[in-house]
């Protein structure tokens, strides 16, 4: 008689005997770049992700560690100057399982920044652009006016100037025979060419593309393009950057040595922390 209770009492206490939910799971990194699945424990409902990075003399260190948070932590960033030192730590949190795992690096991934900062060209748009890369900083200095969509290079219109365009060896990828002319766009009226060591055993780097006039300076091309002892000239001719012309008048700073390791992105994170004064929209 007992047998055909037997089952349904299974059934009844089976549910017991299994785990009602499980715990979020996050990759969990150390500094030391290991990292491994982990479950969260109870009450930490949120995977993390936190960046520290110092800047001294152009030099930067950066720390990343992933882990699990606390449901209220939120997106945050902060920066602060001590000595020659400067430090900024952002933490990114999310909820879904393995969403702080690191993603692969892509020459292709945007970046864009917003905050409050000075630059030159700024108030007013300024950028780079040319067949392989765009770079585009808008300032403007009313209270929220840096909201809005993302610029895309395609939504501004042509402005009737042509300059060449290429990226690398002088003598391969930017010889004369293998340069293209592009049709400028926006506020890209100067046709630039910039030259230096991108530090991969390479003794001369070449870029030449469309540039707004303030974006004719060593500092912008360097930490954009990751170059060291950079000589930057612009002209204002259409096609008046191809190596075979230089007859030009030109605009542009002089060559400064140095290593620049810091990328424009967190130059302007920099900037938007440490002096305000000017809302940047990149």
């Amino acid at each position: 008689m007992s047998r055909p209770l037997l089952l349904p009492l299974l059934l009844l206490l089976a549910p017991t005997c299994i785990p009602v939910s499980w715990g979020l799971r996050c990759m969990l990194c150390e500094t030391s770049g290991r990292c491994q699945v982990g479950e969260c424990p109870l009450g930490l409902d949120l995977c993390r992700t936190t960046v520290l990075r110092i800047w001294e003399e152009g030099e930067e260190l950066e720390k990343v560690e992933r882990g699990c948070a606390h449901p209220n932590k939120t997106n945050r960033t902060m920066s602060y100057r001590t000595g020659s030192q400067i430090i900024t730590l952002t933490e990114a949190v999310c909820e879904s399982d393995l969403c702080n795992q690191p993603k692969p690096a892509s020459p292709e991934d945007e970046r864009h920044s917003r905050g409050c900062g000075y630059l030159p060209g700024c108030p007013g748009p300024t950028g780079f652009h040319n067949n392989h890369t765009f770079h585009f900083l808008r300032c403007c200095n009313t209270t929220n006016c840096n909201g809005g969509p993302v610029l895309e290079l395609e939504n501004l219109p042509l402005n009737d100037f042509q300059c060449y365009s290429c990226e690398g060896s002088s003598t391969e990828e930017c010889s004369s025979d293998k340069i293209s002319l592009i049709s400028c766009r926006g506020p890209m009226t100067q046709c630039l060419e910039a030259t230096g060591s991108n530090g991969l055993g390479a003794p001369s780097y070449t870029v030449r593309g469309c540039a707004a006039p303030s974006w004719c300076q060593d500092l912008h091309m360097a930490e954009t393009f990751s170059l060291t002892h950079v000589n930057v000239s612009c002209c204002s001719g259409n096609g008046c950057n191809h190596p075979a012309r230089d007859t030009q008048p030109r605009i542009g700073g002089a060559p400064r040595p140095g290593t620049t390791h810091l990328s424009l992105t967190i130059t302007l994170l920099m900037t938007a922390r440490l002096w305000g004064g000017t809302l940047l929209w990149t």
